[in-house]
C-alpha cells in the first residue's frame, strides 16, 4: 500500500377615504393575503380563457414553490471557503450513451436527496470528493466507471451511491462496516483503488462520545431530551463548518490500494436506519438555523 495526499479541491395599500377602508377590510380578512388573492385570480382566469382544470395543478405547484423552505441548508454551508461542486458524467437514457456534457452536483443537492445536512454527510462529501478527483484527474467523474465501499450508515451509503453512481443491486456498492468512517473507491476501467478517511483528530472526540451516549440511552429505552440533541447538533454544525472551511488535503488522507479485489457481496448489507431514532423528540426551537 502506498500513502499519498489528496489533490486540492477547493442566496402600502393606498386608501382613498374612510368609506373604502370599511368596505375592503372585511373582504381582505375573509379571503387572505395578497399572494392568495393573486392565486384565486389566476385560477379564475384559467377557467375563463379555457385552460381548464388541468392548469390548476401547475398553479398549485407555483404556489408551493413560492412558500418552499430552504432552511435545511444553512448559509454557512453555502458560503464555505473550500466547498467545491463535482462534475459528473452518466448516460443519456436507459439505453443511452455516455453524456457529451457533464452535469454539476453539489452538497445541497445531496442534502436534499438524503433528507438533511449533517456531520456525516459533510464528511462523506469531502472524503469522496477527494477520492474521486484522485481517480479522475481530468475533473469529470464518470459515474458509470466506479465501484465503492462504505460502512452501512445512512449518510455513508447514500453519499457513496449518489456521488459515485455505484449501486448495491448492480454489485458496484459494497457495505462493510470494517471500512469505518471512510470509503474505498475504485475506478473500474483502470483498477486504481484508493482508501480515503479523515486525518487523525479532525473529528472531535467529545462529539463522538456525545453521539454514542445518546444512541446508547435510546437503545436502552431511556429518555433522550431535546437539550441532548440540540447540544449534539450544535457541535456537529460547528465541526461541519470547520471542515468545509479547511483545504481537503489538510483534512483527509488518501491511501493507494494496489491489487485490490472488490468483494462480490456486502458483509453488512442490511441494518436498521439510525438517523430517525429521535424523530419524535420535542424541539426547543421551531427549526435549526
Amino acid at each position: 500500500m502506498t500513502k499519498m495526499s489528496s489533490t486540492s479541491s477547493s442566496e402600502s395599500i393606498s386608501r382613498s377615504n374612510t368609506s373604502s377602508m370599511s368596505c375592503e377590510a372585511p373582504e381582505r380578512n375573509r379571503i387572505g393575503s395578497p399572494r392568495r388573492l393573486w392565486l384565486i385570480a389566476a385560477i379564475s382566469c384559467a377557467f375563463v380563457i379555457g385552460l381548464g382544470p388541468g392548469s390548476l395543478s401547475v398553479l398549485a405547484i407555483a404556489d408551493q414553490k413560492a412558500t418552499a423552505q430552504e432552511d435545511f441548508y444553512p448559509k454557512w454551508a453555502a458560503m464555505a471557503r473550500h466547498l467545491r461542486p463535482l462534475a459528473v458524467a452518466d448516460t443519456d437514457s436507459a439505453l443511452g450513451r455516455r453524456n457529451l456534457h457533464p452535469k454539476i452536483i453539489n452538497l445541497k443537492d445531496m442534502a436534499r436527496m438524503h433528507g438533511h445536512l449533517c456531520d456525516g454527510l459533510v464528511t462523506a462529501w469531502v472524503e469522496l470528493g477527494a477520492a474521486l478527483r484522485e481517480l479522475f484527474p481530468d475533473g469529470v467523474v464518470d459515474r458509470t466507471d466506479v465501484r465503492a465501499m462504505s460502512k452501512n450508515g445512512p449518510c455513508w451509503a447514500d453519499a457513496a451511491a449518489w456521488m459515485t453512481g455505484a449501486r448495491i443491486n448492480q454489485g458496484t456498492l459494497a457495505l462493510d462496516n470494517s471500512v469505518g468512517d471512510g470509503f474505498i473507491v475504485q475506478r473500474i476501467s483502470t483498477g486504481k483503488t484508493v482508501r480515503v478517511a479523515l486525518r487523525a483528530d479532525v473529528y472531535p472526540a467529545g462529539l463522538a462520545e456525545l453521539e454514542r451516549g445518546i444512541r446508547s440511552r435510546r437503545a436502552r429505552g431511556e429518555e433522550v431530551v431535546a437539550a441532548d440533541i440540540d447540544r449534539f447538533e450544535d457541535g456537529a454544525d460547528a465541526y461541519s463548518r470547520r471542515l468545509l472551511d479547511t483545504p481537503p488535503e489538510q483534512a483527509v488522507a488518501l491511501e493507494r490500494l494496489d491489487g485490490f479485489v472488490f468483494p462480490e457481496r456486502s458483509p453488512n448489507q442490511v441494518a436498521p436506519r439510525s438517523d430517525i431514532i429521535n424523530r419524535d423528540v420535542r424541539r426547543n426551537a421551531p427549526s435549526r438555523p
